[in-house]
C-alpha cells in the first residue's frame, strides 16, 4: 500500500517495513552496499500480522484489494481484539457530486496528501488533523470540500489505495449493489478539451462510463489529469 510508481514516499507503514539492522519505526532508508534486508523472517510476518489485525479492528478494509489475501496469507485475527475495540466509524463525506471521502476506509498512508500537495498537484486543499487514534485527513477547519481549496482534479482518487477516497459514481453504484468491476472495460483514449494529449482510460459497465482514470506509464500525465479529464464524462453518456 506504500508504494507508488509516480510518488516518491516519504514514510513506510509498518505492514510494509522489512527488517533492516537497526531501523527507526517508519524510517524510508535507500538502500546501500553491504545492506542486511530480511523481508520474509518469522519476525516480520508477526509483525505484518499484528499490523493487519489492528488496521482490520479499526478501519473498514472491504475495498482494500488484496486486504483479504493479505489476512487470510497471516493468519491475522482482527476479531480477537473483541466488540469494544476502538474503531474510526465515520459516515462518508458527500459534500459534492464527483467524489466522496469515506474516511471510515483511511489507513493514514498520507499518498493523497502528497498528491494534492507537493509532489503533484501543489494545491494543499488537504492535510493531517490530530493526533495519535484522532488524527485524520482533513481540509482545512475541516471545511466541506466545496469551501476549500480543492480544485477536483482527482489525483487523491487515483493513489488512495483502499477507496476511503472514491468516484461518486462508483459510491452510488456499490450502495445501489450494481457496481461490477468484472463486467467492466477498460479502453485508452486521448482527451480532447485541451491540446496537452491526456490519456485517459475510460471504465465503461453497461455500455455507460462509470469512471475515468490514466496510465501511470503515460509520459504526458503518469496518472495525473484535471478536472475536466477525470470527471467531464458526462456529456458522452447524453444519447438525447
Amino acid at each position: 500500500m506504500a508504494r507508488h510508481r509516480d510518488r516518491q514516499p516519504r514514510r513506510y507503514p509498518r505492514l510494509t517495513h522489512p527488517l533492516v539492522r537497526n531501523p527507526a519505526s517508519g524510517e524510508l532508508r535507500r538502500v546501500e552496499p553491504g545492506m542486511e534486508v530480511r523481508t520474509d523472517t518469522e519476525r516480520a510476518r508477526h509483525s505484518r500480522k499484528v499490523v493487519l489485525e489492528l488496521l482490520a479492528s479499526s478501519v473498514d478494509m472491504s475495498t482494500t484489494p488484496r486486504a483479504a489475501e493479505w489476512i487470510e496469507e497471516y493468519g491475522a485475527e482482527p476479531g480477537r481484539f473483541g466488540p469494544d475495540a476502538a474503531r474510526v466509524d465515520e459516515e462518508p463525506k458527500i459534500d459534492n457530486d464527483l467524489y466522496v471521502r469515506d474516511y471510515d476506509k483511511c489507513v493514514l498512508c498520507y499518498k493523497c496528501v502528497d498528491a494534492c500537495g507537493e509532489q503533484w498537484q501543489n494545491t494543499f486543499a488537504i492535510a493531517v488533523a490530530g493526533r495519535g487514534f484522532d488524527a485524520r485527513i482533513s481540509t482545512e477547519h475541516d471545511a466541506p470540500l466545496t469551501d476549500s481549496a480543492c480544485v477536483y482534479c482527482g489525483n487523491c482518487i487515483e493513489v488512495c489505495p483502499t477507496g476511503a477516497l472514491g468516484f461518486r459514481s462508483e459510491f452510488d453504484m456499490r450502495a445501489a449493489g450494481t457496481w461490477d468491476e468484472s463486467a467492466q472495460t477498460r479502453t485508452t483514449t486521448v482527451c480532447a478539451y485541451c491540446g496537452v494529449g491526456c490519456n485517459l482510460t475510460l471504465h465503461v459497465q453497461d455500455n455507460e462510463i462509470v469512471k475515468v482514470t490514466s496510465p501511470h506509464d503515460n509520459p504526458v500525465t503518469h496518472g495525473n489529469l484535471c478536472i475536466k479529464g477525470r470527471f467531464g464524462y458526462q456529456h458522452v453518456q447524453d444519447r438525447d
